[in-house]
């Protein structure tokens, strides 16, 4: 996970519902932490061996695993233990760490890792900021402001896209013998040079969407913004998110040393460096679909690109075999003026050149964000300092934005003139004119929490439901119905809702099981249709009121999960609904339709033989010797008077005896199950040897005369059989005789007692099962 070992004691502490000082004064410290600086998030901590193993202890892990989840975990070697000679634990304070920058983790992802709802603090490097799983850009921590993250999921597919190719940028970089973080601190230097310039933005058309989206879902996930912050602070948070994309495809370009070699033969002379950055501008402004960026990027002072081309270009036309140069000197290094200023050193510049909170004219460098403290003593600081204040992005964006919904409104103008609302669907059949009202009111209702108050006010002036906490589509709905109650009446629901368009029926239908669900907005327009809670429950009181299909969906879902079929034969009441009746229903239209209905698609979605072409009560002992040959599926349990083993078998043996008679489908039904069971004998003796010497004296002694050739123990084990099974007494095998003969035993031997001393005698363990269903079946049939 890459946590730091500050952030992990901060967690702990909370388990325990302890501070983390409370925890931190058990140890002896090389240097103390800062009273000003406990609750600093970009901190760290380095233990010994005796403090990591009572660390292990609090929370219950193996050191080893700590070591594999805490990058800092390794580094207490270096803190010296048992100082004193006490065996007191020592630990060491420090600001920031070797492992890379300091952000805060994505709560979402902490929290599937036992993390809770606590704050988590994480080392990432600038190109794994990106939780693609939950659309979240992970801010850097301890830059003063309480944002955790920008939301970017409206561009999360692009972003994850850029992400994946930035692996084999790295595989580039190193099979060229290059730091993958030094190609990607040159390649943010040239982007956010170019985020910058007043040139770039007026051809630009891709970022402003993306700044336009991501701030205002950025502002909407932390409650609208952050105190005293404007336009600047939030373009200057959200940068590097905007323009990783253009990142990564710029450093693939500056790793490609074909297009390297390329720009080095075509360009000579004294003006090389220029002719050169501006031949490969133009290639990097095709891959990246800006063909004139070129222009750009030579019309300004030069910058780090064309420092990076010198340098490409002077390694070309040394002697082979030079050592490439490197540090300072070398065609990675961004220069102090060069790097782009970071959101802490950028909020502070704000802070102190408006009086206002930065949310008016503010520098275009700094609004656009840079790269660390080292920035803000560079020359580009120098010149914000002083006043250096272009235009920039923001006015140009401001002024767009303004002129854009002006048109946007005026179309909405026009589409209430004729049709008395702004339900407008978001689809391709919504372009009016050329412009898509549709898509437009779309995205007017997704940044609504970065509309102003006169924007707002427009919008709610043509439409007081123009952004409902709803669907659209129900907003649609309901204007169509109350066009229908304007020229026909109200409605009510004493009547079934008869007599109503068919598609209103349909509709309100919907909205009645749900009402207690629906948003109190909702209830109140449904009222000025004539739906009050007092006609709902009229409606719902309508004795013959046919239910909707969604309670018998409902209905099924629970039974199929309960039992694992929608074999039902006799009267089933599920939360008040009677299933059976239902699916009988169902059944029936599906055959008259001669085809699957859309309900019945559904339903055989939950059992795929809801609705067979024989009889349910066959199809229900199926579903019993399935269960019983392969396991009860998870989460289900027996239906009630479900056969059991010997009985679910027996009639499975019988259907393979008479499968000549069987349909098609019911055959291979029968196979799939002998498969698994094996084909055995449709009887087997039960009565062992040494029960049956226990029960001959209990049975009554034959009258004289008597010529019976059949023997009782033949006739018990009939009985034994029946009662093992649950079949009828036609359906007895033939080894054990007539069944004519055993019924009639059967009751005799019931009427006399005599069965009764067969349940209560004490037999042989082995005899025990047929001896209690013995006893249930005489028990059922009294």
């Amino acid at each position: 996970m890459g946590e730091t070992t500050w952030s992990f004691l901060h967690r702990v502490a909370a388990a325990y519902r302890l501070q983390v000082t409370d925890l931190t004064a058990w140890w002896r410290w090389v240097n103390p932490v800062p009273r000003d600086h406990g609750g600093r998030p970009d901190g760290e901590v380095q233990l010994d061996a005796v403090a990591q193993d009572l660390l292990a202890g609090w929370c219950r892990v193996p050191t080893g695993h700590l070591a594999r989840a805490l990058p800092s975990w390794t580094a207490g070697s270096e803190v010296p233990a048992g100082r004193g000679g006490d065996g007191q634990g020592w630990a060491r304070w420090r600001v920031g760490g070797e492992w890379g920058p300091v952000v805060f983790a994505c709560r979402l992802c902490a929290a599937r890792r036992g993390a809770g709802g606590e704050r988590v603090w994480v080392y990432r490097l600038r190109w794994r900021r990106l939780c693609a799983r939950h659309g979240r850009w992970l801010l850097e921590a301890g830059e003063g402001h309480p944002v955790e993250f920008a939301d970017v999921s409206v561009m999360g597919g692009e972003l994850g896209r850029a992400q994946r190719r930035w692996g084999g940028v790295v595989g580039a970089a190193v099979a060229g013998g290059v730091v993958p973080g030094e190609v990607f601190a040159l390649a943010r230097a040239v982007v956010c040079g170019w985020w910058e310039r007043e040139e770039f933005w007026a051809r630009e058309v891709v970022w402003g969407a993306r700044l336009e989206q991501v701030v205002a879902a950025t502002r909407r996930r932390w409650g609208g913004g952050v105190a005293g912050w404007g336009d600047a602070q939030w373009r200057l948070l959200v940068r590097d998110a905007v323009v990783f994309p253009e990142v990564v495809a710029v450093a693939g370009a500056l790793l490609d040393e074909r297009l390297v070699e390329r720009v080095g033969r075509e360009v000579e002379g004294l003006l090389r460096d220029r002719a050169g950055v501006e031949r490969f501008a133009a290639v990097l402004g095709e891959r990246l679909d800006r063909p004139w960026l070129a222009g750009v990027e030579t019309a300004g002072a030069a910058g780090p690109l064309t420092r990076w081309v010198s340098v490409a270009v002077g390694e070309q036309r040394r002697l082979d075999g030079a050592p490439p140069l490197r540090g300072f000197k070398g065609k990675w290094w961004v220069r102090g003026p060069h790097r782009p200023v970071e959101v802490a050193a950028g909020l502070r510049l704000l802070a102190t050149s408006s009086p206002a909170g930065g949310g008016g004219a503010a520098p275009a460098g700094v609004a656009a964000g840079g790269q660390g403290d080292g920035a803000v003593e560079g020359g580009r600081s120098r010149e914000l300092a002083a006043g250096w204040q272009p235009v920039g992005a923001g006015w140009g964006l401001r002024r767009r934005d303004a002129e854009l919904f002006a048109q946007g409104v005026e179309h909405a103008r026009r589409h209430v003139q004729r049709f008395g609302h702004l339900a407008v669907a978001h689809t391709d059949s919504g372009v009016v004119d050329g412009f898509d009202l549709g898509r437009w009111l779309a995205r007017r209702r997704a940044d609504a929490a970065s509309l102003t108050v006169e924007q707002a006010a427009q919008l709610a002036q043509l439409d007081a439901w123009w952004n409902p906490p709803w669907p659209v589509g129900w907003q649609r709905c309901w204007y169509r119905a109350r066009g229908y109650v304007d020229e026909h009446g109200p409605v009510h629901g004493g009547d079934n809702l008869d007599g109503l368009a068919r598609w209103l029926q349909t509709w309100l239908r919907r909205q009645i099981p749900l009402y207690e669900d629906l948003h109190p907005g909702q209830r109140q327009l449904l009222a000025q249709l004539g739906l009050t809670a007092g006609e709902v429950e009229r409606f719902r009181a309508w004795p013959a009121r046919r239910r909707p299909p969604g309670d018998g969906l409902a209905a099924a879902r629970v039974y199929a999960a309960r039992y694992g079929h929608l074999a039902v034969t006799g009267p089933t009441v599920i939360d008040g609904f009677s299933l059976d009746a239902w699916l009988s229903g169902a059944r029936q239209r599906q055959r008259r339709a001669g085809r699957p209905t859309r309900l019945g698609t559904r339903l055989a979605a939950l059992d795929a033989w809801w609705n067979p072409p024989w009889f349910l009560s066959w199809q229900r002992m199926w579903w019993a010797a399935h269960h019983h040959l392969k396991g009860l599926p998870d989460g289900t349990r027996w239906w009630p008077d479900a056969p059991g083993t010997e009985g679910a078998l027996a009639w499975l043996r019988q259907q393979h005896a008479r499968r000549s008679g069987l349909l098609p489908d019911q055959q291979q039904l029968v196979g799939e199950l002998i498969r698994v069971s094996g084909v055995g004998p449709v009887w087997q003796p039960r009565i062992s040897d040494r029960a049956w010497q226990i029960l001959a004296d209990l049975l009554p002694s034959r009258p004289p005369g008597d010529r019976r050739y059949r023997s009782e123990r033949q006739i018990l084990e009939a009985i034994v059989h029946i009662a093992c099974t649950r079949q009828t007494w036609p359906q007895l095998p033939e080894e054990l005789g007539r069944f004519a003969a055993c019924r009639m035993r059967f009751k005799r031997w019931h009427k006399d007692g005599t069965l009764s001393r067969v349940c209560r005698a004490a037999l042989p363990e082995s005899d025990t099962h047929w001896q209690q269903q013995l006893n249930a079946y005489r028990t059922r049939t009294e």
